[in-house]
């Protein structure tokens, strides 16, 4: 299959609030709070991010994956504090590869959620959330995750999918084929997406370097976005994040990177997502 950008807008692109009426859903990555970077725990770059956001009033948020450094229970409480700064009562988050560092991500499991698959449904939009299943860097989830992913997505067929994961769906952006990086079994889920008519897949894991073209792509029918990190972990020294604008009635949605530190929009990185069905919200 062949990759291409998505529809990277012009430098004259929205900078502010997106269109008023539509439903606003921020999406962040790799806290990594228990971590120091540029002289700031990565609960306090969450923190900061999080005011930032506030001004949207979004309607829910997700986050995907190494939300603490070591998945101890001071890491995950410090990441729960700073989320709650954004305003956002409703999150749904999976588990990455940092959740358990401490063991068998149980403390994930009691502070946040289970590490079992699920979906969430808003209108026609249907979210399917994948965390990590076992200890390790590289992505794994069972083959009974797989099935449920395969069964859920053929009985939503007429609706837009969306699937999140922490690690990256192998061939697809930036460092996916890296064995650290990918998320397994590679096979099965190449399959997966060959049958099924997924709209957009949305990830964390890999911010090793600043953010980049190469970190967004469209294959086929399906939209790839690597989030990357909120904090300034791995010396990024930029905290950024993705607040997407569902509009109702449209057959798109429309994905605007936010620099957090300077308060803006960045136009280089905004992306419109083709959808096959109209946006119908809950």
């Amino acid at each position: 299959m062949g990759t291409a950008a998505l529809g990277l807008l012009g430098l004259h692109s929205l900078r502010a609030a997106p269109t008023p009426g539509s439903r606003l859903v921020w999406v962040a990555s790799d806290a990594h709070s228990g971590r120091v970077e540029d002289g700031l725990d990565g609960a306090e770059w969450f923190a900061r991010a999080a005011r930032d956001i506030r001004q949207f009033d979004a309607a829910y948020g997700l986050f995907l994956g190494d939300m603490s450094q070591g998945g101890n229970e001071a890491g995950l409480r410090n990441y729960l504090d700073a989320r709650d700064q954004s305003g956002i009562k409703n999150w749904y988050e999976i588990a990455g590869n940092h959740e358990y560092r401490s063991g068998r991500a149980s403390l994930y499991e009691k502070l946040v959620r289970s590490t079992d698959p699920y979906k969430v449904v808003d209108g026609n939009l249907v979210w399917f959330f994948l965390s990590d299943e076992r200890k390790g860097v590289p992505g794994d989830i069972s083959e009974e995750t797989c099935d449920w992913l395969e069964a859920e997505l053929a009985a939503n067929e007429d609706k837009t999918l969306i699937v999140c994961s922490h690690q990256l769906v192998s061939g697809t952006l930036y460092k996916s084929s890296h064995h650290m990086r990918r998320l397994n079994p590679q096979e099965r889920i190449a399959e997966i997406i060959e049958k099924s008519s997924i709209d957009l897949w949305m990830c964390g894991h890999e911010h090793h370097s600043p953010y980049s073209s190469k970190r967004i792509a469209r294959i086929g029918n399906t939209s790839y976005i690597n989030v990357a990190s909120v904090s300034h972990a791995y010396n990024t020294k930029a905290s950024q994040s993705f607040l997407l604008e569902l509009k109702p009635g449209a057959k798109e949605i429309v994905a605007r990177r936010r620099m957090h530190d300077t308060a803006e929009f960045l136009p280089e990185f905004e992306v419109k997502i083709p959808l096959r069905h109209p946006i119908q919200l809950g």
